[in-house]
């Protein structure tokens, strides 16, 4: 079975996968998704589905509101991108991921009508994204919580019916492809609203807010608010909802996904609603691709020892700061770190961040890791305009991880691109897919 799986994967691999290239497809064109999916009956019309875009977040959040509605007795599908270790990760079903069986099935029917000379172009996130509607479909999900792979309007997400959109915090990311501005960026990200369809707005700067105030009015589109840390869930009409703000918990993303729930299926008792709060309190926001992996760990076969690794895939401003912030909040004051990044991640607005996060840093490793687009250490040196001896240039993730392990230096944050992460796991024999991972 893992023989066919390799063989799936290789096929999907040799379609046009945007997230290694970065290059822009034509942005007007979804009739490859559609194709696909209408082929296979059309498996995105049977569950419920929660649609998420935004530059920051969007993993955390979907994962803890397709935790919270498998709490309360649905059966849940979650699919986000991209993947560090196992394709698998990406489409998971109540909080597991999808079984090899299940997915080597669907994807050998998905590839078949791919290579149908009707087909119009598709790219690997359009195979991706039929094959876990079809997934879900047969596992006779409930509910499932899609997160945008790029963008939102003609992203291969957007093809299906929905109970509710949600935006996190609009940035400056995929510039290339989104537009060389925020409320560019802004315009993509809202094309997953739909008039009449409620649409969840999380924290956003007073430029975004103010467009994207305008735009739902014009729409038509029923808008509800984040405001403030405190579940301020406010509604078009300016009435305030009530959206447990007795939680006094900060983190908007599970602001977000506490109040989605709310809008969506509002707690029915007292009980019900403390436990969900209770869940979200709890609630490790590692996704598998942001937020934090928190390990402990010691592996005398390989010779790393560490006390605690912190492995985050900030690589844009909003997320850097996030991670410069949560380490404020843990109280990790001397840290060493390894940071590797993309070529096109070195953006003038990233480096102010980067060199706060770096200039925190007892030690630092710049990391050359296996991706077509990352930057050489020596590019990230001059980037950063920090003094050379500040650094160790180290040319594989293998050998960042020996030098950080021999400096015992503790803890060591490791972050910078959601591929470098993707190398190191499997490295500290570590998989997002099983339950082998100590979470934080």
């Amino acid at each position: 079975m893992l023989t066919r799986y390799g063989k799936i994967l290789q096929q999907l691999e040799d379609e046009a996968n945007y997230e290694r290239s970065a290059r822009p497809r034509d942005l007007t064109k979804l009739e490859g998704v559609r194709f696909l999916l209408n082929q296979l009956g059309n498996p995105e019309n049977s569950p419920k589905i929660v649609h998420i875009a935004g530059t920051n977040g969007k993993g955390s959040t979907a994962f803890l509101l397709a935790a919270l509605l498998k709490q309360d007795g649905f059966r849940t599908g979650c699919y986000t991108s991209p993947h560090l270790v196992d394709l698998l990760e990406r489409i998971q079903i109540d909080g597991r991921c999808a079984g090899i069986q299940q997915f080597v099935d669907v994807a050998a029917r998905t590839l078949e009508i791919s290579r149908n000379p009707q087909c119009p172009q598709i790219s690997f996130f359009d195979l991706v994204t039929a094959i876990a509607l079809k997934v879900f479909a047969r596992a006779q999900c409930d509910w499932v919580v899609l997160e945008t792979g790029l963008g939102g309007k003609a992203d291969s997400t957007n093809v299906t019916p929905k109970e509710l959109a949600i935006l996190t915090r609009i940035g400056l990311d995929h510039q290339n492809i989104l537009g060389d501005s925020i409320l560019k960026i802004a315009a993509e990200k809202l094309g997953i609203a739909r008039k009449g369809v409620p649409l969840l707005v999380s924290l956003q700067t007073k430029v975004v807010k103010e467009w994207l105030e305008k735009q739902t009015h014009l729409q038509e589109i029923p808008t509800h608010w984040i405001e403030g840390k405190n579940y301020q869930l406010i509604d078009q009409g300016g009435q305030r909802l009530a959206a447990c703000r007795e939680a006094k918990i900060s983190d908007v993303s599970r602001e977000l996904a506490l109040t989605a729930l709310e809008i969506l299926l509002p707690a029915k008792s007292p009980n019900q609603r403390k436990e969900r709060l209770e869940l979200a309190a709890k609630f490790p926001l590692i996704g598998r691709k942001s937020r934090h992996f928190n390990v402990k760990l010691q592996d005398k076969s390989s010779g790393q020892v560490f006390s605690e690794l912190i492995l985050d895939g900030a690589h844009n401003v909003d997320a850097i700061d996030s991670l410069i912030t949560t380490l404020s909040e843990w109280q990790i004051s001397c840290y060493g770190l390894l940071l590797g990044i993309a070529k096109d991640k070195m953006t003038v607005e990233t480096r102010d961040s980067l060199q706060k996060l770096v200039q925190s840093a007892k030690q630092v490793g710049l990391v050359q890791y296996s991706f077509t687009r990352a930057a050489d250490p020596t590019e990230i040196l001059q980037y950063l305009e920090l003094p050379r001896n500040s650094f160790k240039l180290l040319n594989s993730s293998q050998n960042a991880l020996r030098w950080a392990s021999e400096t015992r230096m503790m803890p060591w944050v490791i972050t910078g691109s959601f591929h470098l992460l993707g190398e190191v796991l499997p490295l500290l024999s570590l998989n997002p897919c099983t339950n082998n991972l100590q979470n934080g």
